[in-house]
Formats: structure tokens, C-alpha cells, sequence
């Protein structure tokens, strides 16, 4: 039986990478983010600026309270892919990962049902791949069918 590798160690310098990046850029002011996250202004400043821990739950707090899909982009910082965090959470490629990830746990356990414990976690990026795949075929025919009727625009909420 093949042994897995422990995952590297995690550090929140990533975490706060991002979320200090995507703060800037939305436009959301520090004052007014202050009110919203429960945080005093030096205390948010800190964080932002990395001298002070920032837990999960507060960065997911902040990014949406900025307007940006947290778990969306908190997974992927998670993942060690913060070029993707901050560029998927300026598209609607963050929102999308942030449903679909949130969706998945429900949907894998309706399709493989009792037979989970004879999955190989190495089939993994295998899957991946094959679940990207049928996504991009998808969301190419969701966006000609919108085209035609005239109803396309992405980043809209449902």
C-alpha cells in the first residue's frame, strides 16, 4: 500500500497575501470594512499588513465584506495558489469554484454512495482533469445558449 505524503506545513503568510491584495484592489475603504468585521482599525491594518495572526474565519469575514467570494478564494490560497486566489476572485471563476465546492461534497456522495472507501485519493488529478473538461464544454454551451437569448452577463448572481 502506497504511503501519502504529508501535506507541507501551512503558514498564513499566503493568506494574508491575498486578502491584503484583493482588499486593495476592491475599492472597499479600511473605515468601512472596520464596521463591518468587527475589528478596530489598527487591529484590521495589522492584519492586512501581516503583523497580526489572521484566522480563517477572519479573512473569510473580510474578503466578504469587501464584496469577494471568501471560501472561493480562501481554498485556493489554501492550496498554495494565491496567483489564481486573487485573479479568480476578480472574475466570476471565484464565485463559481466557491458554489461548486460547496456543492461537490453532497453531489460525490449522491454519485458514489457506499462505495467511497474503494476510491484512490491518486485518481485525484486524473478527475480533475476529466471534471474540468466536462465543465469547460459546459460553460461554452451555457454561454452561446445565454448569447442567443439574450440573457449573458457573467459575473451576474442567480
Amino acid at each position: 500500500m502506497a504511503v501519502i505524503a504529508d501535506p507541507p506545513p501551512f503558514t498564513s503568510a499566503p493568506l494574508h497575501a491575498v486578502v491584503a491584495d484583493l482588499v486593495d484592489e476592491s475599492g472597499v475603504s479600511q473605515r468601512d470594512l472596520v464596521s463591518r468585521v468587527g475589528l478596530s482599525k489598527d487591529q484590521l491594518s495589522r492584519t492586512l499588513k501581516g503583523a497580526r495572526h489572521m484566522s480563517l474565519e477572519e479573512a473569510a469575514t473580510i474578503l466578504h465584506e469587501a464584496g469577494l467570494p471568501a471560501r472561493g478564494t480562501l481554498t485556493l490560497a489554501l492550496f498554495d495558489r494565491q496567483d489564481l486566489a486573487t485573479d479568480w476572485a476578480r472574475s466570476g471563476l471565484g464565485g463559481f469554484l466557491e458554489t461548486m465546492v460547496a456543492a461537490l461534497p453532497d453531489a460525490l456522495a449522491a454519485e458514489i454512495g457506499d462505495t467511497s472507501d474503494r476510491v484512490d485519493p491518486r485518481w485525484g488529478t486524473q478527475a480533475a482533469r476529466f471534471v474540468a473538461q466536462r465543465i469547460a464544454h459546459h460553460i461554452h454551451d451555457l454561454i452561446e445558449r445565454e448569447q442567443r437569448l439574450g440573457d449573458f452577463s457573467p459575473g451576474r448572481t442567480a
